[in-house]
Parts: C-alpha cells; structure tokens; sequence
C-alpha cells in the first residue's frame, strides 16, 4: 500500500479562493441589468456638470473620493463573485426606493440618488462580499451629497449671490471703503458692487456654490474616512457651510481691494485669489476633521486604558 502525502497549499493558494465561473455569469448579468437602471441618473449628473461650472470640482472631488476608497482597500479586495443574500437584499431596497422616486415627484431625486447608491453597495457586496461594502462609503456618501446639490443649483444661485454681495458690501464697508449694491434687472439680475466708482459684478460663478460644493463632498468624505460619530459628523457638515460662505465673501472683498492696486490682468487676480480661498476653505475643513478624529481615538483610549485598570480593593492589617 503506497502512503501519497498531500502537498500543502501555499499562501497564494490559500488567500485566492476559488471562482465559480456561473457565479461570475449571474453576478456580471445582475450588475449590468441594475446598472442599467441608473444610466438616466448619471447622465444627466455628466450633463449638469459639464454645464455648471461650480459643479466641475465637485465632481472630480467625488472621483477622487472613489480612488482614495480603491487604494485604501486594494489590498483587501478579493474578487469572490457570489450571490449572496446581502447583496441581494440591497438591490432589492435600491428597486423599493426607485418606485418610490417615480411617485414622489417633490422628493424624487433624494430617493433617486439613495437607491443608486444602494445599488452600488448592493453590487460590491456581491462581488467582493458583504464586509467589503464599508471600505466604499466614504465615495459613496460624496456622490450622494454631489447628486442633492446638483438638483439644487438653480435655487440656491440667487439667495448665495445675495448673501455673498450682502456680506461683501459689509464688510468693505466696515474697512472704510465706499461701497454701493446696485440691482440690474433683467434675466437673469445681476448684482453690482460699485467700489469706489468701480463696478464688479457679482455673477452666478460668484456665487460660492462651487466652493460650498466641494466643501461638503470633502466633510462628507472625510466624516466617512475617519469614521467618525454620527454627531461629529453633523458637526462638520454644519461647520463645512460657514466656512464656504465665508471664504467666498472674502474672496469677493480681497478682490475688490486688490484688483484697482494692481497692474496685473484683472483675470490673473480673480483666479488666483479664488484659488487661495479656495483652498484655504477645504484645508480648515481638512484640519478640523482631522482634529475631530484625533480626539475621538484619544478618548477611546482613555476610556478602554480605564476600563483596562483593575480596582484596588482596600485590605486591612
């Protein structure tokens, strides 16, 4: 009787598991008919876009997003194509919420955007498995964020043009500058700051909608990333509006003050100073989460230190 000793697997055998070639055919037909679902929805997001130029950041903000999520979890991705029950189930929320968009027509692109986004979970579930759905919130919650705002452009252009005019003329006029806010009726209206005889016109690039996009896409991302607590995450978003706000109105003032002292093109000026407060606005966002996520790990190593501590009991002699 001859004794045949199994070879041991190696590594690389045991971390790839073995693909079932009609999983792969039912996961691919299941995620290619759900995607189709969602070809109308993103399309008209590429549409919007392309057409607003506030928007154009946010989205590659959202896409960046996903490639922060990719490379975080490029090394614990495993192409397991398996129908599973989880997956299954999100899809089936994602259909649920999707007829409920075709009734809702007020309410319709919130549902929308949920049911898309549930459906990307749904179908990385099913090709990576149910725990790989985590590693791709962060991109996933940017693009809903990115999908609301994009519905709400034209709504909140001229209340943000307002305020933006409103809080400049201010505060010009606080430093001493003579400033006047003329209103020019027409379609659209358009807003002037008369600086000194000096008319700048507070259009609807001016807005700050680009800059109160990306701040938001990036306190989204980053609540997500950092994985914060549900009230820090409020707490950034509520922050995250301020600061758009403000650093757009400064923007418009630094503008006002810079561009009748300086020989360069209005245009260098406009662009550049944009650029600064522009990225002034995303870094304090950045800083604060970064802070926000620090202190949390801090305290939950204080407390787990302090659970860790055994009592001392007091013994008497």
């Amino acid at each position: 009787m001859e004794i045949v000793f199994d070879r041991p697997m190696t590594t690389k055998e045991r971390q790839l598991p073995r693909v079932d070639p009609m999983s792969v055919v039912l996961v691919s037909a299941i995620s290619l008919l759900v995607g189709m679902l969602y070809v109308p929805l993103l399309h008209w997001l590429g549409w919007e876009t392309l057409h607003t130029q506030q928007l154009v950041n946010g989205a590659f903000l959202v896409l960046f997003a996903l490639a922060i999520c990719v490379g975080n979890a490029v090394d614990k991705l495993r192409f397991d194509p398996q129908v599973n029950p989880h997956g299954l189930g999100l899809i089936g929320l994602a259909i649920l919420f999707l007829g409920v968009a075709g009734t809702r027509h007020s309410m319709s692109l919130p549902f929308l955007l949920l049911s898309s986004c549930l459906a990307f979970a749904g179908m990385v579930s099913l090709v990576f498995g149910p725990d790989r759905v985590r590693l791709f919130l962060p991109a996933v919650s940017s693009f809903f964020v990115f999908g609301v705002l994009v519905g709400l452009v034209p709504r909140l252009d001229w209340p943000l043009r307002a305020m933006a005019a409103g809080h400049a003329g201010s505060m010009l006029a606080t430093l001493g500058v003579p400033v006047k806010i003329h209103l020019v009726e027409g379609h659209p209206a358009e807003l002037i700051l008369d600086v000194k005889g000096r008319m700048f016109m507070v259009a609807t690039e001016c807005n700050g909608f680009g800059l109160l996009t990306s701040s938001l896409i990036v306190a989204t991302t980053l609540a997500f990333q950092y994985r914060l607590r549900w009230v820090q995450k409020l707490s950034l978003w509520a922050v995250a509006v301020p600061i758009a706000i403000i650093c757009n109105y400064m923007r418009i003032v630094s503008i006002c003050l810079a561009a009748p002292r300086t020989t360069l093109p209005y245009g260098f000026v406009h662009e550049t100073l944009g650029l600064i407060f522009y990225f002034l606005g995303l870094g304090l966002i950045w800083k604060i989460a970064g802070e926000t996520s620090a202190k949390g790990r801090s305290g939950e190593i204080r407390s787990f230190r302090h659970s860790d501590t055994p009592a001392l009991k007091h013994s008497g002699t």
